[in-house]
């Protein structure tokens, strides 16, 4: 008697799972479990995560505080017309490449594009004295003359498709990378040259 209940649980277990699989059905089971096991955990993480924003509410607000009162912003570019750099390729034949900082933040460097070298021809009159204003404070660089250089600028005649450059003193490293600059050579201005 004992053998054939034993030998009916074993057909039993045979015919849960699919035919010639014995016991296929008992580890679909332990897997779905640990499979609900483990989508159970990552629910739970999930919302662990999302409750500690909730929970920090206080600290979360007084950082924010704390950034709105930094003092070290980067200034807020002002809004410019967008039709501003193809002004200066028409009316003065030239395109701005940048002004950036060299010689350790002592000097500026004035960089641009000839396109037309007639329309661009006063820029590179010798008698004229360029003068690069700092937005912020006021102060005016100029163009430094050393004897055996002579002016830091390019002063022949333009050629088309060429880079041409021209430097600016700044003593004291009163503009910085982030400021505006505005420039002018003689009837040539641009204003608000964001400084590199």
């Amino acid at each position: 008697m004992r053998e054939m209940r034993v030998v009916a649980g074993a057909s039993c277990t045979r015919g849960r799972g699919r035919p010639g699989r014995p016991g296929h059905g008992n580890e679909e089971r332990r897997l779905s479990r640990s499979l609900a096991r483990v989508r159970l955990r990552a629910a739970g993480l999930a919302l662990s995560f999302l409750a500690v924003p909730a929970l920090s509410g206080g600290t979360a607000a007084a950082s924010d505080r704390q950034s709105t009162v930094a003092p070290s912003q980067p200034p807020i570019p002002a809004a410019r017309h967008p039709r501003e750099k193809t002004y200066m390729k028409r009316k003065w034949g030239v395109e701005i490449l940048f002004v950036r900082e060299t010689a350790a933040g002592y000097m500026l460097e004035f960089r641009y594009k000839v396109l037309d070298p007639e329309k661009a021809r006063p820029l590179f009159i010798r008698k004229s004295k360029p003068v690069m204003t700092h937005e912020r404070s006021g102060a005016e660089l100029i163009v430094p003359t050393p004897a055996k250089t002579g002016a830091l600028r390019n002063s022949d005649v333009p050629l088309a498709d060429h880079t041409y450059w021209m430097f600016f003193s700044n003593p004291g490293k009163v503009v910085q990378a982030g400021d505006r600059v505005d420039l002018r050579i003689g009837d040539f201005a641009v204003e608000g040259l964001v400084v590199q």
